[in-house]
């Protein structure tokens, strides 16, 4: 009913919207609309109602405080950085929108990581494919070079399009460095739809490790059984590891947006300073990762053996980001 909603949401209007506060917000609405609806069953009238489930609410004034008390969470730490300016309520509408909008979110950058890493493994595959047929036709060509890095420029391009597209879709929701508060309900739904998720998630990553494990087995394989200078091994090769990334950032992307909007795993408040800087250092080590890996293929040919870079980084950026956490954890105890 709008006029007890109302009549909750001046009572908790100056307080800070932390999830513990929405919580109780949520839990006294709830108990004041089932005693609003047992009285209007007894044959109250509306205004009867509304005054006996006020008159029964107590002291606002003790209210306030026991919500302000329980809950610690809502008072900025110092060196944390993080203010009231940088908290957002989000609505269950605006909720929804913005888990629909990350769905199709992780799906783009998913889709443009498997096609900058398929962008080769085409080049290669229309290698084998168009000298096979120059070759069974008695002849040779010089546009085979030509021809061949057609596809990779064309998933390229598409896969860097998807990423601006999204990106900039990504910037429309303002959430970056922010904490999301919800109510109750909405957080509870969410919290049910994460662990119903985390089961697919830890499945997705199963398969995405095996099949980059299976990478340069397939690699091998193809090698042993089609010959050394057969340009299909690179073809598994760079497949095998498209698709396991693709599981990784795909169900990854869905796994942070929970994290993000219920405040936990690495969006919890504490972690909100760690996580500044390990995202800096990620913006640039992998991207810097990716033009080494292109510049060793476009100038030295090494699509093959380049590769190595991202398992390379990726450990790397793994060792940092578990010593800095340590250090700042260890940091905040003393």
């Amino acid at each position: 009913m709008d006029t007890l909603r109302n009549y909750v949401d001046s009572i908790f209007a100056d307080l800070p919207k932390s999830a513990e506060m929405l919580r109780q917000k949520q839990e006294l609405l709830d108990r004041m609309q089932q005693r609003f609806d047992q009285l209007k069953a007894e044959g109250k009238s509306e205004h009867e109602a509304i005054g006996i489930v006020f008159a029964e609410l107590g002291d606002v004034d003790a209210i306030r405080a026991a919500a302000a008390a329980s809950t610690p969470e809502s008072v900025p730490e110092t060196g944390t950085g993080m203010t009231n300016e940088q908290q957002v309520f989000l609505s269950p509408e605006q909720v929804d929108e913005y888990v629909d909008h990350r769905h199709r979110f992780a799906w783009a950058m998913a889709t443009g990581v498997f096609l900058c890493i398929m962008g080769p493994a085409s080049m290669f595959l229309g290698q084998y494919l168009v000298e096979s047929y120059f070759r069974n036709a008695g002849r040779s060509s010089d546009l085979v070079g030509v021809l061949t890095m057609v596809p990779l420029f064309v998933l390229i391009a598409t896969g860097v399009a998807l990423f601006i597209l999204f990106g900039m879709r990504e910037e429309q929701f303002e959430l970056e460095n922010k904490r999301v508060q919800l109510d109750s309900a909405t957080y509870a739904r969410l919290k049910a739809e994460h662990k119903a998720f985390r089961p697919r998630l830890a499945t997705a990553v199963a398969i995405g490790v095996a099949l980059c494990i299976l990478a340069p087995i397939s690699m091998l394989l193809a090698v042993v059984l089609l010959g050394e200078n057969n340009g299909l091994s690179l073809v598994f090769l760079l497949s095998f590891i498209a698709i396991g990334v693709f599981l990784f950032i795909f169900y990854g992307v869905q796994n942070e947006t929970y994290e993000k909007l219920l405040a936990i795993g690495e969006f919890a408040k504490e972690k909100a300073e760690e996580n500044k800087v390990v995202g800096i250092v990620a913006g640039v080590v992998f991207p810097l990762a990716a033009v080494i890996y292109l510049i060793a293929g476009f100038v030295y040919y090494a699509w093959g053996s380049a590769w190595i870079i991202f398992p390379i980084v990726g450990i790397l950026f793994g060792i940092f980001a578990t010593v800095y956490n340590g250090y700042m954890d260890l940091k905040k105890k003393k």
